[in-house]
Parts: C-alpha cells; sequence; structure tokens
C-alpha cells in the first residue's frame, strides 16, 4: 500500500473507543495501518535486540493496543512461541464479543505460517496485515488462494488479508539479524527472506 493511501475500510465500519484529540476538540486522532505496522517493527527491533528472530505481533481493535508479542523460541527453548500466537493467546484471554473479535487487526511483519494464520481465523481476527512475504512457510497467500473452494460451508470466515506494508523494514531487519547469526541455526531460513 503506498504510502499516503486512504484508509483501508475493514468490514464496514468499524466501532471506535474515544481516542485523544488533536488540534481541537473535534479533530479525532486515528493511526493509518503504516503507523500500526511501525509499531510492529519496533517490537521486532527489541526481539533482534534480544537475540531473537526479529519477528513481533500486535492486535488492534480501533487503535486499542489489544495485545503484542515477539517470538522468543530462544529464550523459551521452545518453538511454538511464534509472536502471533502469543499475541493471539493473550487476546483470547480477555474474553472479547465476536463483534469485537471481527473488528480486530492482527499486525505482524512477517506472512504467518500455517500455525499462526489459523489460529487467526479460529481466534475469528477479522483482518490480518504483514509486512513481508515468507516464501518457504507462509500461509497467507496459499489460504487466500485456496479458502473459497475449501471452505463453502464453514462457520469459519477468511479474515481480509493484506501484505507488503512496510516490507523493507522487515527486511532490514532480518538483514541485521543475518549479519549477527551468519550460520546455523535458523540463518538459512531468514535468508529466505531476504
Amino acid at each position: 500500500m503506498p504510502a499516503g493511501a486512504p484508509r483501508i475500510p475493514l468490514r464496514g465500519e468499524i466501532a471506535r473507543e474515544e481516542l485523544p484529540f488533536k488540534g481541537s476538540r473535534t479533530e479525532m486522532v486515528y493511526m493509518t495501518p503504516e503507523e500500526k505496522m511501525a509499531e510492529v517493527l519496533r517490537l521486532a527491533e527489541e526481539a533482534l535486540l534480544q537475540g531473537e528472530l526479529p519477528i513481533a505481533a500486535i492486535i488492534f481493535h480501533g487503535d486499542r493496543v489489544v495485545s503484542r508479542a515477539f517470538t522468543s523460541e530462544k529464550h523459551d527453548g521452545r518453538f511454538l512461541v511464534h509472536a502471533e500466537m502469543k499475541a493471539l493467546q493473550e487476546m483470547d484471554r480477555e474474553k472479547n464479543s465476536m463483534k469485537e473479535r471481527r473488528e480486530m487487526q492482527l499486525f505482524t511483519n512477517l506472512e504467518p505460517c500455517m500455525m499462526c494464520f489459523g489460529a487467526a481465523v479460529h481466534s475469528f481476527v477479522g483482518s490480518v496485515f504483514y509486512a513481508l512475504g515468507s516464501p518457504t512457510d507462509g500461509a497467507a497467500k496459499w489460504v487466500v488462494d485456496r479458502w473459497t473452494e475449501d471452505h463453502v460451508d464453514s462457520v469459519f470466515s477468511l479474515p481480509e488479508v493484506f501484505g507488503g506494508l512496510l516490507s523493507a523494514g522487515s527486511r532490514a531487519l532480518f538483514e541485521r539479524y543475518l549479519a549477527a547469526n551468519p550460520s546455523g541455526g535458523l540463518a538459512d531460513w531468514v535468508r529466505t527472506l531476504v
């Protein structure tokens, strides 16, 4: 999405809570998708500074941050602690209504894998925004291409999906990861991203 593009309408009118005023008492301030992704990139950089893969996710309801997380495989010594899964689990603990869940937006700086995208669908998130495509394990493009033919009578609906938002910033974080971790571990996978 080009900088300065109009806001993306998501599932019709989205109810938004009162937000801080900018200037006069009548001018509301809303975050653009680019501003939300910039927050995700800052969180991914925090992960990188802690020695983790620079992958982060933030779930927004309007402009309110519902949950935020970054991948913590190194710290936790486990593989299923993806940023999206952690953020979705935190969001789920809030026990939001179905209407609120469908208004939520999952922002992540890397195309979600099958596990994370499936969790987003089962969490009833209304939209998924990602920065950088993941050619070897990303699920968003595959699911969007296949959903309608395989899920005709499903109670689940496919979230709206938007990819490529601030991808250069995400790519730069993975390049920094590779510079610090040129071999072993996940270096070969990270090379597919840059």
